[in-house]
């Protein structure tokens, strides 16, 4: 029941935001903060039950993992949401959200029991910083994509009323930027304490090599992100693109890994 609440809000909140692209009322935008407000507060206490089931941290499958990721990027994305100048952005990343929530939204439910394994600290630390990093590169993702459809509108000289409040691109710059470094300290944080994980247990390097390997593809693709910006001095539209693929790759493997290496982090769940 409650899973369906938190899908129809998003939905709701997303329909508020597109809606004020094109119906600039300030009351718009009044009902759809709200409804982003009840949508992040009913997706905590979702949180809240799916760890009441599982007894650990919820994201003891690929959707829940998925479900924690969106719920953390709706915490970053509600300093832009409540702000005058980033408001806006909130149509672009709500509709994606939403989606994506649908989809996995029938899988949340758990019944399984947890492993010894995942009892250890390390495990909760290296889980919670690598999908807090994640969740910075979702950010990163949909700043991407709104820099470049401005840019894009920009440079054909069509200014129009649905995009003429999109923040600057100056700005969305700098939050690209702060979300791919965060994101990036996160991820490197999360592989540490994964390592750290995995030898306190003394797991194998063969039992990890799938999910390590895909983690260091994605630590890869961003790190390149990350060295172009601050080394090369790249900005703006580079910057934005490569984000974007670097998020597609990301993405990718965790749908690959997650279908044909189910149990990749060397530990099985009970039942």
């Amino acid at each position: 029941m409650i899973v369906s609440a938190v899908v129809l809000a998003y939905v709701l909140s997303s329909i508020g935001f597109i809606g004020y692209l094109f119906w600039r009322k300030p009351v718009v935008m009044t009902v759809s903060r709200i409804l982003f407000g009840v949508s992040v507060t009913l997706h905590f206490f979702l949180l809240v039950i799916l760890a009441g089931q599982a007894g650990s941290l919820p994201v003891l499958s690929p959707a829940q993992a998925a479900n924690m990721m969106i719920f953390l990027s709706s915490l970053v994305f509600a300093f832009f949401v409540y702000k005058r100048s980033t408001a806006v952005m909130g149509a672009f990343f709500l509709p994606v959200a939403s989606f994506f929530l649908s989809v996995i939204a029938p899988s949340l439910q758990t019944g399984r029991g947890v492993s010894h394994a995942f009892s250890r600290i390390w495990y909760p630390l290296h889980t919670l910083t690598v999908i807090s990093g994640e969740a910075l590169f979702a950010v990163a993702f949909v700043v991407s994509a709104i820099y470049l459809i401005h840019d894009s509108i920009i440079r054909r000289g069509k200014i129009h009323t649905a995009v003429s409040s999109l923040p600057p691109l100056r700005m969305l710059d700098k939050i690209l930027t702060v979300c791919l470094s965060l994101g990036f300290v996160a991820i490197t944080a999360g592989m540490i304490f994964g390592g750290l994980w995995a030898s306190s247990l003394g797991f194998e390097f063969n039992h990890l090599a799938t999910k390590a390997s895909a983690g260091a593809a994605t630590w890869l693709a961003f790190a390149f992100c990350i060295h172009q910006r601050f080394a090369i001095g790249w900005a703006g539209r580079r910057t934005a693109m490569i984000t974007i693929a670097g998020f597609i790759l990301m993405i990718l493997l965790f749908i690959v890994l997650n279908l044909m290496f189910p149990e990749a982090h060397g530990v099985r769940l009970t039942t």
